[in-house]
């Protein structure tokens, strides 16, 4: 049996792979169906832009009280019951997405494909940690983040090719559960503490990533709550600002003339640079040290000015990169932040699920915000939704520099 060092000893490749895999699941609801929004604009006429956007915003609203349930019940001993229920009925929602016929149907197994993710989503970040420390821990987050991102780029290409062929085999990327449920066996404590390789001192690997751990006892907050709400507050911000490409961009593309398959290929680009930034955060880290979320913000503000400014594939494609890419390093960056505040390793999946909800409820809230500022500058072209979170990003950035030394906005070495 083949092992990797979790920063105390080493840990089964088999269990780390099947850890990851439940990351699969996590970022497919909504957005994976998301560039054939315009395609079931034309099927069901009758509906509005925001009845359509229901699809992508209804799962992610009700994925957020479930993350905090789960969060509530979870515990080490039932961790994995709660995950396999989980899974299963986001597996069922999946197989019946196939037979749905009316935007009614497709509403309401969004609302059941909300339930089975949100169980799932703070059990994928909080098992990891639990059994990874120091730069491990910061590493295979950094994985668990390129791999929930990695997947929808297949997603999102194939729910846009399909899209022109059957709208309903389209949905068949909801029945990816099927492989971490295969692999759930293999996640298990009784498995994983029955070949844990465990070392009395932590490894040399915690050194590996200076910038975001040092081999110091787990740092005491003051105001853990606090502090939390400060980290979950700047994911939202950065979450939804970068997210907002996702409920937009079809039309635009629409508008502009482009079809529903080359929507799908700018979408998936936005997960190539967002898994290479999860699984390249080490070097990045080690390369702007400190600023690191000040160039994410640069990043992806970019990239939403290229979406507003140019109207060819090619210029999509290098805006969603550029999204992809800044959205890829910060969220892990928020992730370790998470886990440096948990009191203890009993209560990660619990403090996760606090963050967690955070990401959903940004997705939720982005085409509210958008239509807010609509109605409110009475303008709705199609390119307002990237001028107008450029510019919040904007304000997030001068926000950052007058907290630059609060551990919200740090992300170098406390030395």
């Amino acid at each position: 049996m083949k092992y990797v060092s979790n920063g105390r000893g080493a840990i089964p490749l088999i269990s780390l792979i099947a850890l990851l895999s439940v990351s699969l699941t996590v970022n497919l609801p909504g957005l994976a169906v998301s560039p054939m929004l315009g395609k079931l604009a034309d099927i069901f006429p009758h509906a509005s832009q925001l009845e359509i956007q229901l699809l992508t915003l209804l799962p992610n609203l009700v994925i957020i009280p479930m993350i905090l349930i789960a969060g509530k019940i979870t515990t080490v001993r039932n961790q994995t019951a709660v995950l396999a229920t989980g899974l299963a009925i986001f597996l069922l929602s999946g197989i019946l997405y196939l037979f749905a016929d009316s935007m009614p149907m497709l509403v309401g197994l969004g609302a059941l494909l909300g339930v089975g993710c949100g169980l799932i989503v703070p059990i994928a970040a909080g098992q990891l940690s639990e059994w990874f420390y120091g730069a491990e821990n910061a590493k295979v987050l950094g994985f668990k983040s390129g791999t929930s991102n990695g997947i929808v780029i297949l997603a999102t290409i194939f729910v846009g090719w399909a899209a022109d062929i059957s709208w309903h085999t389209s949905f068949c990327v909801y029945l990816v559960p099927v492989i971490p449920m295969l692999l759930l066996p293999f996640m298990t404590n009784t498995f994983i503490r029955k070949h844990l390789r465990e070392e009395k001192a932590p490894a040399e690997s915690v050194k590996t990533i200076p910038a975001l751990t040092t081999t110091e006892p787990k740092k005491k907050f003051k105001r853990p709550v606090v502090i939390l709400a400060g980290v979950i507050g700047l994911y939202i911000a950065l979450t939804a600002t970068s997210m907002v490409f996702t409920y937009y961009l079809p039309f635009t593309m629409k508008h502009y003339g482009l079809t529903t398959s080359q929507v799908g290929m700018a979408t998936a680009m936005f997960y190539v640079t967002a898994m290479i930034g999860g699984f390249s955060l080490s070097p990045f880290i080690r390369l702007v040290g400190r600023v690191g979320l000040y160039v994410c913000i640069v990043i992806m503000a970019a990239g939403l000015l290229v979406l507003g400014f140019f109207h060819t594939m090619t210029a999509y494609v290098i805006g969603v990169l550029l999204i992809g890419l800044g959205y890829g390093f910060f969220q892990p960056i928020i992730y370790n932040k998470t886990t440096q505040i948990a009191p203890n390793k009993a209560l990660s999946t619990k403090y996760f699920s606090y963050t967690l909800a955070g990401n959903y409820i940004a997705l939720s809230v982005v085409p509210l915000i958008v239509e807010f500022f609509q109605r409110l500058f009475d303008n709705h072209t199609a390119d307002f939704p990237y001028y107008l979170n450029a510019a919040i990003l904007g304000i997030i950035f001068i926000i950052g520099l007058l907290k630059n030394r609060s551990f919200v906005w740090r992300t170098g070495s406390d030395k």
